[in-house]
């Protein structure tokens, strides 16, 4: 048979070589890069991982040192004006609505952000986030939650305030009240995993029960802290700010972790 002009085919012995090029991934500043397989594979994750741990702990430490800094201001000052008094009128008006089902109804919304709650959740959330290979997604939810209780262990450590005096309903070290760890533990959680379904997904359902929820089960754990008799008002406030700064802390270093990643595939 006779060859075709135009038609050029390469050959080592009788078989055929074909070359296909890599793909172009899109890096985290929009710009697509082709994928290097061994540095993906070896020297990416290594540089992620570092970078995100270091920016991860930066903001840890400011976050913590601003949070001291404002348990500073609360115990040594404010608490003496009106906002202690306002605390106080709070703490006194749970107290008087008491029943037994409103506490019981509170021992379950504190059981929302309970240590062990909170280890179960972010155990199968980071089984399903591996299995799936959502490694971004994981270290946020992992990242918040670490941020999360150094923040609390470093409060608690530095700041002494007594919890409300009204009758408890746990046994609990009496000089931790500042800031709620309930609550701190709630919105890291709930808030961390809203921003993972929100960008794994464009369901409009799971989008909003998860945003929902990040807003509910805060409010719940809240509501429930102070009925009990554990914290103040500015506590749980607090709580909440605190756990909002870990999400932020969190998507932060998530992200300059992912930088480095694909500065490191591109170098």
């Amino acid at each position: 048979m006779g060859s075709l002009e135009g038609t050029a085919v390469e050959k080592t012995g009788t078989a055929e070589r074909l070359q296909v090029e890599p793909e172009p991934v899109v890096a985290p500043d929009g710009e697509p890069r082709v994928q290097n397989e061994s540095s993906t594979e070896s020297a990416s994750p290594v540089r992620a991982t570092l970078v995100t741990a270091l920016v991860a702990f930066l903001g840890y430490l400011v976050l913590a040192t601003i949070t001291i800094g404002i348990g500073y201001l609360i115990t040594r000052e404010l608490m003496h004006g009106a906002l202690g008094r306002w605390d106080a009128d709070v703490a006194r008006w749970f107290a008087d609505h008491r029943t037994p089902n409103r506490t019981d109804l509170s021992a379950y919304g504190s059981a929302v952000s309970e240590t062990l709650t909170v280890i179960v959740v972010v155990v199968v959330a980071g089984l399903f986030l591996v299995i799936r290979r959502h490694w971004r997604e994981l270290g946020i939810v992992l990242v918040a939650m670490a941020i999360e209780g150094a923040t609390y262990l470093t409060a608690t450590y530095v700041i002494t305030r007594h919890r409300p005096r009204v009758a408890r309903l746990e046994d609990l070290i009496v000089s931790d009240s500042f800031f709620s760890g309930h609550v701190a533990a709630a919105t890291a959680l709930y808030g961390s995993l809203a921003v993972v379904v929100w960008s794994l997904t464009r369901q409009p359902v799971l989008r909003v029960l998860f945003a929902v929820l990040a807003i509910v089960a805060p409010l719940m754990v809240a509501t429930s802290r102070m009925y009990r008799g554990m914290h103040f008002a500015s506590d749980a406030i607090v709580g909440a700010l605190v756990g909002l700064g870990c999400i932020i802390i969190a998507v932060t270093a998530v992200h300059f972790g992912a930088r480095a990643a694909y500065q490191g595939d591109a170098s």
